[in-house]
């Protein structure tokens, strides 16, 4: 059959501008972005890689290999530096994150920086995405070499003995009212058990603001008290470690009652007094022990 050279002309037109019509549709659409720029765990804790897609500080990591989870909180080690990624659930899904891509956000709140995470890919397939926010959380205070004086002299804190005043007033002070001894010690055994002071019937149902770390030695143990905010979860790190506590500490009371010193309990023995850990370390990083008056 003949066409026309008329009716050719209008069926090149009318194919053209279906063309030209279905590039306009094209173009209208925005190409989906990922907002999670991929970078190494260090790259994005150290400040080497910006986040030039979403500008939310959003980054997609390998899966690390956690040095310690506890409740939300996970700790990432790098040599001597120490990241922290926070998830809900974390320390029940941790063990199901190996050979994933993690989705997380960068956050400078609480102090010190670290991750949230948001999303889980296994082998290019989202998995979880959106994830609910963590509940509210504290992470330890890390401290600065030079917030740190580690010309503090030192002392062996296992020369106390409940028996022994002396061994106990030299730990203190000359004069009331004067700043408390701060010495460098290692502590070789740290315990969380139930205060020994509690009633009979809340010892043996005690809830969290029931229990207490304390210090061992050979013939006594010290209370530890004022901890700061996310101290007790490198404390919990060091006892699930069997691990010593090496830093700063300032004894703050003791039991002037000698039949309070001379009864035992289990665990912790004779309870000699009060102690106070000014700054301690882990990996060679220095946390902050106590919660500082405001």
């Amino acid at each position: 059959m003949k066409v026309s050279r008329r009716w050719a002309s209008w069926l090149l037109v009318g194919s053209l501008s279906v063309l030209v019509l279905h590039g306009l549709a094209g173009c209208g659409k925005k190409e989906e972005v990922d907002p999670y720029l991929y970078a190494s765990l260090n790259a994005v804790m150290k400040g080497a890689v910006k986040d030039t897609v979403s500008r939310n500080f959003t980054f997609e990591i390998d899966a690390p290999q956690f040095d310690y989870v506890r409740g939300q909180v996970g700790l990432v080690r790098d040599g001597n530096q120490l990241h922290f990624l926070v998830a809900r659930d974390l320390e029940n899904q941790y063990p199901r994150l190996a050979g994933t891509l993690l989705g997380v956000k960068q956050t400078f709140t609480p102090q010190p920086t670290h991750l949230v995470l948001e999303r889980i890919k296994r082998g290019g397939v989202i998995e979880a995405d959106s994830m609910a926010a963590p509940e509210p959380y504290v992470l330890p205070r890390l401290l600065r070499g030079g917030a740190v004086d580690i010309t503090e002299p030192g002392k062996n804190l296992t020369e106390a003995t409940w028996n022994r005043r002396e061994t106990l007033t030299i730990l203190f002070p000359e004069n009331p009212g004067d700043p408390l001894l701060r010495f460098q010690t290692g502590i070789d055994k740290l315990v969380w058990v139930p205060k020994h002071d509690l009633a009979p019937e809340v010892r043996d149902n005690p809830s969290a603001k029931d229990m207490a770390f304390y210090a061992v030695l050979p013939q006594g143990s010290f209370q530890l008290v004022d901890l700061a905010p996310g101290a007790d979860y490198i404390l919990h790190l060091l006892i699930a470690r069997d691990l010593p506590l090496v830093g700063s500490v300032s004894p703050v009371s003791w039991v002037e009652d000698f039949p309070l010193r001379r009864q035992e309990h289990d665990v912790i023995g004779h309870v000699i007094g009060e102690l106070r850990i000014n700054w301690f370390k882990y990996a060679n990083t220095f946390v902050q022990g106590y919660r500082e008056a405001l």
